[in-house]
């Protein structure tokens, strides 16, 4: 008996250590927490942006594909003396070409009256731009100007030998309105301003007044022209009666 019960006991003392001494968690709280998740990992892609160079998201830039760059235009230079002297005369000749055309064509006493005026003017600005030419030494020298007025009268003629009666009256006093403001304009912008002759420069300014008195006479003959009455057109003869 005694050895049964020093058995049982020897028993419950193995069971007692397997089961509780042995396992620490069991014993210890702090065991049986969780371990913290690991921290993620930082992606290792390079982080992609929308963002535009500066140039480019300000507008800005010289590189390809700039539309911010432009051409500068290159200055125009300005008319030499020679130049100048080319310019006039091409604008004497040229008007006195279409007014010797006009004093054939023309109908209305006006308009021939003043294409008389200009050829005896012009001719008279002519002669006095040759001789202050040789007197300064100044040979003429052809321009992208002098080649303009040219090529501008050529075409005025071309054009005004198509024209007959009336059609010609108005034709011609049209074309003289248009070619004494862009004579005008010569002056002002580049004649006057680039005149370095002494004797020139007077020459130029008693010239444009000339011409600004052409301009306001030939404004007042293509009035009256505008405002003429229609003739009106005949009337087809009445037919003989028949006996």
């Amino acid at each position: 008996m005694r050895h049964l019960v020093s058995g049982l006991l020897f028993a419950s003392l193995a069971t007692l250590v397997a089961c509780g001494g042995g396992d620490k968690s069991a014993q210890d709280p702090s065991a049986m927490t969780p371990p913290p998740p690991p921290a993620p990992m930082p992606d290792s892609k390079p982080a992609t942006t929308d963002a535009k160079p500066l140039d480019s998201a300000m507008g800005g830039g010289t590189g390809a594909g700039s539309d911010t760059t432009t051409s500068a235009k290159p200055a125009e230079k300005p008319l030499t003396d020679a130049e100048i002297v080319a310019v006039t005369s091409t604008a004497n000749n040229g008007e006195i070409d279409m007014a010797n055309l006009a004093a054939k064509s023309a109908t209305n006493a006006d308009v021939k009256n003043f294409a008389a005026m200009m050829v005896t003017q012009h001719k008279d600005m002519e002669a006095k731009g040759k001789a202050l030419a040789a007197k300064a030494k100044i040979t003429p020298a052809d321009s992208d100007a002098s080649s303009s007025l040219k090529s501008d009268v050529a075409s005025t003629i071309s054009s005004l030998k198509t024209q007959k009666g009336k059609d010609f009256d108005k034709a011609y006093m049209e074309s003289q309105v248009k070619a004494h403001r862009d004579v005008l304009n010569l002056f002002d912008n580049k004649l006057l301003p680039n005149a370095q002759n002494g004797d020139l420069k007077t020459l130029l300014t008693d010239g444009r007044s000339h011409v600004a008195a052409h301009l306001a006479k030939a404004e007042e003959i293509q009035k009256k022209l505008d405002s003429a009455p229609a003739t009106p057109a005949a009337k087809p003869a009445t037919p003989a009666p028949k006996k």
